[in-house]
């Protein structure tokens, strides 16, 4: 762009005789550099500037972490025994409070958000029946008897928790959906992060996109909810060859069946089965689920110590599942929704 020598904002000698322009000149000068005793912004005087931000940026960095871990500590910390609140819809009006020991019933037309301490939510759908059982930090358990619940939880693994007569669903941080009928069966489904269920000394994990069906006494292995009828059947007969010891020529016909069967989006319930009877390491099951964790499959060391039950060669391909029930932290967004 060309200057216009006649031009006052590109002419000095133009500018001083410019009433107007000395006018708005006087007006700005408390406001320019050298009034606020910054001089020029000169390469030098950048730097300096430079120079006196940091410690400031520092410093409110330093005050916004430690905002941030007070916040999360009062959001963790609980009175033993502080009631919920319950915030009614769909005829019950106003807010109520839950108490250690209280029972909240549903109607037919009736749902309620029940706050969790102050991490996370529980809905309550329609024709279910849910205790309070004890809240302290650190601890807070409810136990559905029938019915529907939605947990959306944001806290450390073990904070929150189901229990049932002979079993119990434990948060790792995630938001999870239990229905539950008056005979004890029921099943778990999780939408983000991970749960652990826990009956008499069997524990399982069940990660994001899986349900697990129970009864009384023990739990189905997981599955996804699209599982195909073929693959859910072989599944279930898998795991009752398992519990009945049937012959290893029946066991590995049935596992190749599976390994046929299965998608690539099946592949926890992979890991489930070899996790828990790493004998079938020696079948079709093996191979399939290094196919679809993306690993070695010619491994003849490592398939031999998982078939012996090796927790090290175990581990290495459970740290390859693309999630971790470790990063709760990482299940923040659950809260909003």
């Amino acid at each position: 762009m060309s200057e216009d020598k006649h031009d006052a904002l590109w002419n000095p000698r133009e500018a001083q005789a410019d009433e107007e322009l000395r006018r708005l000149q006087t007006q700005l000068a408390p406001f320019g550099l050298r009034a606020r005793g910054r001089g020029e912004w000169t390469p030098r005087a950048i730097a300096r500037e430079q120079r006196r931000r940091w410690p400031r940026f520092v410093a409110a960095a330093l005050a916004a972490s430690l905002l941030l871990v007070a916040l999360n500590s009062y959001r963790l910390a609980w009175q033993d025994g502080a009631a919920w609140r319950v915030h009614g819809d769909a005829g019950a009006s106003g807010v109520a409070q839950l108490r250690s020991g209280d029972w909240l019933q549903t109607g037919a037309d009736q749902s309620f958000d029940i706050d969790v301490a102050r991490i996370g939510r529980v809905t309550l759908s329609p024709g279910s029946r849910l205790q309070l059982v004890e809240t302290r930090r650190a601890h807070h358990r409810v136990r559905l008897d029938s019915g529907h619940m939605r947990a959306r939880i944001w806290a450390p693994p073990g904070y929150f928790g189901v229990d049932s007569d002979s079993a119990e669903v434990v948060d790792l941080g995630c938001d999870f959906d239990i229905w539950k009928a008056g005979d004890g069966s029921g099943r778990v489904y999780v939408r983000s992060g991970w749960i652990e269920y826990r009956v008499a000394r069997r524990d399982v994990l069940l990660p994001a996109g899986y349900e697990l069906r129970f009864d009384d006494s023990h739990p189905a292995a997981p599955l996804r909810p699209d599982a195909s009828p073929e693959f859910a059947a072989a599944v279930l007969s898998l795991q009752q060859q398992l519990d009945e010891r049937h012959e290893r020529a029946a066991l590995s016909a049935n596992a190749e069946r599976i390994a046929n069967l299965a998608r690539q989006v099946d592949v926890y319930t992979l890991l489930y089965l070899l996790s828990q009877r790493p004998a079938l390491a020696d079948s079709a099951l093996y191979p399939r689920l290094a196919q679809a964790l993306g690993v070695r499959a010619d491994d003849a060391a490592h398939r031999a110590a998982w078939a012996q039950g090796d927790i090290a060669a175990i581990n290495r391909w459970w740290d390859a599942y693309p999630s971790q029930p470790k990063r709760w932290w990482s299940n923040w967004p659950d809260i909003l929704r």
